[in-house]
């Protein structure tokens, strides 16, 4: 209840000077917890309308960080039984995402130790090249279901981890960087991230050229 009432506190405050900031803690809040975050300009008092569980996916996968980052995880790292564990370099990576051509990312380790390098995050340049760079390459872990959906089944223990006698790239789960990812950054990159509206960048990308009328 405080939270809803946090909400409807950033929503109808009309505050000079912080009405964007109101309303985007507005938006924030509702994202996180599954809300609608879209109310009509006519909107007298707010109240929260929870949305089907892939309208929230949509609205949390929307709010990217940016520069485009995708955060890659070994598996193998989540195995209690260091027996089953199995180190990926980043020079493993980087051959992976070259053979398989995506390039223009820069690999940073982000959590785990050196040697393991559980966490790697893959940046992309904040261009609209880049942005499509790090889309195909979130879409190519979710079409062989290695995606964001496969990893944290795994990670609760809901289905086998991999094996050692894997080949590296099937110990690789990846998926594209959303707001709530920024606790998994390393502080340089999370220093240096801000998050963005998706569509918004690709509806200014999509706008049409204006061309000289005189």
């Amino acid at each position: 209840m405080d939270t809803q009432r946090l909400v409807t506190h950033a929503f109808m405050s009309h505050k000079v000077g912080l009405r964007a900031e109101h309303l985007g803690l507005h938006k924030a809040i509702c994202v996180l917890l599954g809300w609608d975050s879209i109310a009509p300009p006519d909107t007298i008092t707010w109240v929260p309308q929870v949305l089907p569980e892939a309208e929230a996916l949509a609205q949390k996968e929307d709010l990217v960080l940016w520069p485009p980052i995708v955060v890659i995880h070994n598996i193998s790292m989540a195995n209690n039984n260091p027996q089953e564990q199995k180190v990926v370099p980043i020079e493993g990576v980087q051959a992976f995402l070259r053979d398989k051509g995506f390039v223009g990312g820069k690999i940073t380790v982000c959590l785990g130790r050196p040697a393991d390098q559980s966490v790697m995050v893959v940046k992309f340049l904040g261009t609209f090249t880049g942005l499509a760079m790090a889309e195909r390459l979130h879409k190519y872990f979710m079409e062989n279901k290695r995606g964001r959906k496969e990893f944290t089944s795994k990670n609760k223990g809901d289905e086998e981890k991999g094996k050692p006698g894997e080949g590296e790239e099937q110990l690789l789960y990846g998926y594209m960087g959303v707001s709530e990812d920024l606790d998994k950054l390393d502080f340089h990159n999370r220093k240096w991230s801000v998050v963005k509206s998706k569509e918004e960048i690709l509806d200014l990308a999509n706008d049409p050229v204006k061309t000289d009328e005189r």
